[in-house]
């Protein structure tokens, strides 16, 4: 795959797993009826895993400080969702894109 198309869909797969996350905190918000520090856990794994993504995508530079800050946030806010089928192998694919598009631009001459 060339590392323009992995880019892209890297991106789409940040934004996709971001927005999970965020539609995953209202819910928990909404409808639960955990106690409260256990609803305070999952919006902090949540709310922070998608901030980290997000902000690893639009501010860090590109390569390996991208890819660190964007594995992390989906492992992140892919805790609480563990029990599910489709985070999981969202959550992998972030993490294969991410670090394949990493070695591709750290291998790419300069």
């Amino acid at each position: 795959m060339k590392a323009d198309n992995l880019a892209s869909a890297t991106r789409f797969l940040v934004y996709a797993l971001a927005g999970l996350y965020g539609m995953a905190a209202i819910v928990v918000l909404l409808y639960t009826d955990f106690e409260t520090s256990r609803m305070v856990s999952w919006l902090v794994f949540l709310l922070g895993g998608a901030a980290i993504m997000l902000l690893g995508q639009f501010f860090a530079p590109e390569g390996w400080a991208t890819a660190v800050p964007v594995c992390a946030g989906a492992v992140m806010g892919g805790l609480p969702l563990l029990v599910t089928v489709v985070v999981p192998i969202a959550v992998a694919a972030v993490v294969a894109c991410s670090i394949a598009l990493a070695r591709a631009r750290y291998s790419a001459p300069a």
